[in-house]
């Protein structure tokens, strides 16, 4: 066969194995100009070449759809990739990164929306109206209608309430941390089981594959033992060895 020059590589090939530029598909084309601006199409490819190119479209697919990914699926891929953990002790980390002020917040949170708070405040508010009302009758220090009173509970509910809005934001987050958690874990899950589905697949596909080699098999030697049956004097020549087949 005649020897020819691959267009890309220069190297010297078989005429046979040069795939002509009309061949190839417009995005192996673009591929071949993008790195050989100069390139112009008239000779034909060499096989390592085709093959160069085809793996860089096939690298730009994935890539393509890498960049379609959101940054959480990102995340997710990348720790497939690591064959790292997605789980982890989301209420510990928010703990061990709390700062002074946003425990108090907790705590008051806490205290605040429980029943003893009830009981205690409750408590406090007829022991004031009582001392005014019955035991310092004549000189009370916050007489009816108990301005005083109305003053102080006005402050602890101007203080409580961004307290309380600072703890539920926080809580709101550790919730928005926990979803993030759960979808990230259900991707990962559906992936493996995607990954398990396919290996299965290809053991299913090896298995059937070797049993077919298998009872071809038998039927070659059913065969030859039948022919020696029906022509004892005759020389058959022997089965060949069995060879496993080959994925």
């Amino acid at each position: 066969m005649p020897k020819v020059t691959c267009s890309v590589c220069n190297s010297t090939v078989d005429s046979r194995t040069l795939v002509a530029a009309q061949k190839l598909d417009n995005h192996t084309l673009e591929l071949i100009r993008k790195d050989l601006p100069k390139w112009e199409g008239k000779r034909g490819v060499c096989g390592n070449c085709l093959e160069q190119y085809r793996a860089k479209k096939f690298v730009g697919y994935l890539e393509a759809e890498y960049r379609k990914l959101s940054d959480i699926e990102h995340a997710v891929v990348s720790k497939i990739t690591r064959r790292g953990r997605v789980s982890q002790a989301v209420h510990q980390d928010f703990h061990s990164g709390m700062t002074f002020g946003q425990r108090v917040a907790d705590r008051v949170a806490r205290f605040g929306g429980s029943w003893p708070f009830i009981g205690i405040f409750g408590g406090i508010l007829v022991v004031w109206m009582v001392v005014n009302a019955w035991i310092l009758a004549q000189h009370p220090f916050d007489p009816y209608p108990f301005i005083l009173l109305n003053l102080v509970l006005s402050t602890l509910a101007a203080l409580q309430a961004p307290v309380i809005m600072m703890s539920q934001n926080r809580q709101a987050e550790k919730d928005r941390v926990h979803a993030q958690q759960d979808y990230e874990i259900n991707l990962m899950a559906e992936i493996e089981i995607r990954d398990l589905h396919d290996k299965m697949d290809s053991l299913r596909f090896k298995q059937w594959h070797e049993l077919w080699h298998i009872q071809k098999r038998q039927i070659e030697l059913l065969e030859h033992l039948c022919e020696r049956h029906a022509n004892p004097d005759a020389k058959t020549p022997a089965p060949t060895p069995y060879v496993p087949p080959e994925l």
